[in-house]
């Protein structure tokens, strides 16, 4: 009994039937295929004409043998350049890029073919070296990162960590590396669409963190990536520079108003002891009373602008024309004059008590400096839309400009007699309410003076 072919089998038998001879035994015969019509003319030749057998010997077979010879040279020079070739990318293969392929005179098809081939290898070592040392300068960066950088295969185990995330978990990398997300406790972490801020308590630290998880792929496999950020240490540095700053202007405002006060109390009690009393004492007294009065009065104003930058409430917006409002700014301007420029319509949404407000401030500021340097120019208030369908609005006066100074956004800071240092922080804060933003800088088109811009967004 026979047994079945499979066809895998003949698929098997058909390839090695068909199967080609290799090419250098290829080169070998078609150059004795080249070479017999020429020897079996001249044999048929010699044989028509009787040749004799000296011939034969001495003339017919060298030239047979040497035209074997002629096709032997001839496999052999064809095959020496691809071994080299083959050589070559075998190197690059194994990403050996120091061996080069001899390119011989030009011009010519194996002239330019290994000249390509050794180009190749040089782009291919360069990308190496440039990929290597961008790899070392990612790992350099990890490292000295303070954030936790934790990087998780495709099956959710450890494959990366970075010092500051060992010392997070109060454990080295030996330890860690190769354990599951979940016996870490952050697969929980891991699945966050957007950066979040939380309060975590892990092994090594507690505090709130700045969690951001997001994928990457190496090798074709994804990867999964958490960024966990102490921001406790920050928090309590800002915090402690927050206060810093206000007992700091606190502390100067009440010696400012204490201090007369203390004065003014001790003569005035040096005056009731005095026996017997002048007789103008009590014009003295009142006089006492009244500058104890007016300091009271202005510690109370004090404290009164302060609690106005801390109880400034979330903004209503509401659709509004834009010259409409900068309209009405103008017209509550009567110690100056206020320009508009001839700018677009533009419709925004904010909140018009609070934008009117920043508004009117800043265009004061600007009149004010355009009276302290006896300027007769207006106070030109202009804007134009932004990229994003957002809006600029720009308040240019006349004046010295502003001081060089990192202080003009400090509370209670300012550069004018009289001022009261709120003003800008109070309109910084209105803009930044509204998502954007408020700066001041000195005219640049030649001319003196300063530039205020509000930048609200779409």
């Amino acid at each position: 009994m026979t047994e079945p072919v499979s066809d895998n089998d003949v698929k098997v038998s058909i390839a090695r039937g068909t199967r080609r001879w290799p090419y250098e035994r290829r080169m070998l015969a078609w150059t004795l295929l080249l070479t017999a019509p020429g020897l079996l003319l001249a044999a048929v030749t010699m044989l028509a004409v009787g040749a004799p057998l000296s011939v034969w010997v001495f003339g017919w077979l060298p030239a047979a043998g040497l035209c074997v010879l002629l096709a032997v040279v001839v496999r052999n020079k064809a095959g020496y350049p691809l071994r080299t070739l083959a050589n070559l990318v075998e190197s690059i293969r194994s990403e050996d890029y120091s061996l080069k392929g001899v390119t011989g005179p030009p011009p010519g098809a194996l002239h330019e073919l290994i000249s390509e081939i050794n180009a190749l290898s040089d782009d291919l070592r360069a990308r190496r070296f440039s990929g290597v040392e961008a790899e070392l300068l990612i790992a350099k960066i990890v490292e000295e990162l303070d954030a936790a950088v934790l990087a998780f295969d495709d099956d959710m185990d450890l494959s990366m960590v970075n010092p500051s995330g060992c010392a997070l978990f109060a454990a080295s990398p030996g330890d860690l590396l190769g354990r599951s997300a979940e016996s870490l406790g952050v697969l929980a972490l891991l699945e966050l669409h957007q950066p979040q801020v939380e309060q975590h308590t892990f092994p090594g630290r507690q505090g709130r963190f700045r969690i951001q998880a997001s994928t990457y792929r190496q090798s074709g496999k994804p990867q999964h990536l958490l960024v966990l950020t102490d921001l406790s240490l920050t928090l309590r540095q800002e915090e402690r520079l927050a206060w810093q700053r206000l007992i700091r202007v606190i502390g100067h405002e009440l010696n400012n108003s204490l201090a007369p006060i203390r004065s003014m109390a001790e003569s005035l009690a040096s005056l009731l002891e005095r026996d017997p009393r002048p007789d103008d004492w009590d014009v003295d007294a009142r006089a006492g009373l009244a500058v104890i009065k007016d300091r009271a009065q202005a510690l109370s104003s004090f404290m009164s602008r302060y609690a106005e930058l801390a109880r400034l409430p979330p903004p209503s917006k509401q659709p509004m024309n834009l010259r409409d409002l900068l309209g009405r700014v103008a017209a509550l301007e009567s110690g100056w004059s206020v320009q508009l420029d001839d700018c677009p319509d533009l419709s925004i949404e904010a909140d018009a008590a609070q934008l009117e407000q920043l508004l009117i401030n800043l265009v004061k500021n600007a009149g004010e400096a355009n009276q302290a340097t006896s300027s007769d120019a207006p106070v030109v208030v202009s804007w134009r839309p932004t990229l994003g369908g957002g809006v600029e609005i720009k308040v240019t006066d006349s004046g010295r400009g502003i001081p060089e100074s990192d202080n003009l956004f400090t509370p209670f800071f300012t550069t004018k007699a009289g001022g009261s240092g709120v003003g800008l922080l109070l309109g910084r804060q209105i803009a930044e309410a509204h998502g954007g933003h408020l700066s001041l800088a000195n005219r640049t088109d030649g001319a003196r003076g300063c530039v205020a811009r509000v930048t609200l967004p779409a």
